[in-house]
């Protein structure tokens, strides 16, 4: 099945597009949400998991605080919110979800931009692409206020709270698998998560996903030859032992030191008339059930001995016709966290080619 990819992320949280009515830091510590017109009869209350998770919130200059984050609601927006709105033309046609959730300072040090604590939030889609967090000025038509506004403070002092809004879109079709909360920031893949899953998004997710075995084409930038179409199947997906990894280089940190590995084989066909570098690997995604995307590491050498995960395939060519396995590790760092599917990034096109992933 090919999935769409519609996230286009700063490199510490949402893009800052003007969407809905409030502004960052406009109210102190406890501060409720502002209501400001009665919610509209289109919403739809999504069965996320609410409740508390203590997590770790990372600010921009590297510096940790201990927050408790608090999901209160998940709420389905309509295409006619952003009608009323100030909306880039790349929102159009886009819905809307309104996230309520509480944050705490449970740590011993006042936070000097407690309004960022979101920026390690993601809404994450059944195509396992992130929701893109918006920020709304502007109503529904007829002049009606949007009942959602973030309203965090500028600081946050140990033991204080507030609850607020935050707007997230995803494209119409595309339903909510989870949220997640990466305590290093979304862009780090190897950081603690915090997951509040939404009933129903893995049947939704698992839709049209091809089975193991099924040849299905992917795009490869093969560089000076261009983008090339490949068949390729998804062989296995084997879990392992963090004593298969000691003494390999890696670049391992410390939670993915502790984490569990999952060793993903692929095999591709090259169906060019010149020889093919074998290097794909880097393309493949393991797909979790929390809705993570975690990116395969591979081994430099060529005889490195992993169980169920050969690296003979390293710096080989494969002429016109012949076909190569690959196999990628991929570090599952949460312990409640499963591996459901395998994705593969296509060059030149947003989205991934994805197969289901049974455990071995």
């Amino acid at each position: 099945m090919r999935l769409s990819s519609y996230v286009k992320k700063a490199a510490m949280g949402a893009a800052s597009i003007s969407l809905l009515a409030g502004c960052r830091g406009g109210q102190g510590a406890g501060g409720a949400v502002e209501r400001a017109a009665e919610r509209p009869a289109s919403w739809t209350d999504l069965p996320v998991r609410t409740g508390a998770r203590d997590v770790v919130h990372t600010d921009t200059d590297h510096r940790s605080y201990q927050v408790r984050i608090t999901v209160k609601s998940l709420v389905r927006g309509s295409e006619e919110d952003m009608r009323g709105a100030r909306v880039d033309e790349e929102l159009k046609g886009m819905v809307p979800h309104y996230l309520t959730f509480e944050v705490t300072n449970t740590g011993r040090k006042e936070i000097p931009t407690a309004y960022m604590a979101d920026s390690n939030l993601a809404l994450n889609g059944t195509d396992w692409t992130r929701g893109e967090e918006v920020y709304v000025s502007g109503g529904r038509p007829g002049g009606d206020d949007l009942p959602c506004a973030d309203t965090a403070p500028e600081t946050l002092t140990p033991g204080d709270s507030y609850t607020t809004c935050l707007t997230y879109a995803l494209p119409e079709g595309v339903g909510v698998l989870s949220l997640t909360h990466n305590a290093d920031g979304y862009l780090d893949e190897g950081g603690a998560v915090a997951t509040w899953p939404v009933e129903g998004g893995l049947e939704a997710a698992s839709a049209g996903l091809a089975e193991p075995g099924d040849i299905v084409p992917v795009r490869w930038d093969a560089r000076e030859n261009g983008v090339l179409e490949l068949p390729a199947t998804l062989v296995s997906v084997r879990r392992g032992s963090a004593a298969d990894l000691a003494g390999l280089d890696l670049d391992l940190n410390e939670n993915e030191r502790r984490g569990v590995p999952y060793y993903v084989s692929v095999t591709y066909t090259n169906a060019g008339s010149k020889d093919l570098y074998a290097d794909q690997a880097d393309s493949v995604r393991l797909l979790t059930e929390g809705g993570r995307q975690i990116r395969g590491k591979t081994p430099f050498a060529l005889d490195t001995k992993i169980p169920s995960c050969p690296s003979d395939w390293v710096a080989r060519t494969i002429p016109p016709g012949d076909s190569v396995t690959e196999c990628s590790i991929h570090l599952v760092t949460d312990d409640d966290d499963k591996p459901f599917a395998v994705g593969f990034a296509e060059a030149d096109r947003p989205g991934l080619v994805t197969w289901r992933a049974p455990v071995h």
